[in-house]
């Protein structure tokens, strides 16, 4: 018997889609969604891909922010995946401008 994590789970930690997951592995998005949708056990050599992509630890350098989103690479692994920068202030206090008192 062959052990599989949550898949479902473990995508939704590491922050990527399935989409990107069946890039990264370069395996069919219907291959990827029936792994981790319905459970089905992949192939012996998918089965090593997924698993050593799961198991790199990545270490992301990720490039400068310019626009919505930046490149990152692993440094470990190759991989290479877009980064949402931060977004517009969310917080009422950070909208607040300086307002010098008058007298």
């Amino acid at each position: 018997m062959v052990y599989m994590i949550d898949l479902k789970m473990w995508l939704r930690d590491q922050g990527l889609s399935v989409r990107e997951l069946a890039e990264q592995l370069d395996a069919p998005q219907k291959t990827v969604e029936d792994w981790v949708y319905r459970g089905v056990v992949p192939s012996p050599a998918n089965l090593e891909r997924l698993t050593d992509f799961i198991n790199c630890a990545h270490h992301w350098v990720i490039d400068s922010a310019n626009g919505p989103l930046s490149q990152g690479r692993c440094q470990r692994c190759g991989e290479t995946r877009e980064f949402r920068n931060s977004s517009e202030a969310t917080t009422p206090w950070l909208y607040r401008q300086y307002q010098p008192k008058t007298s």
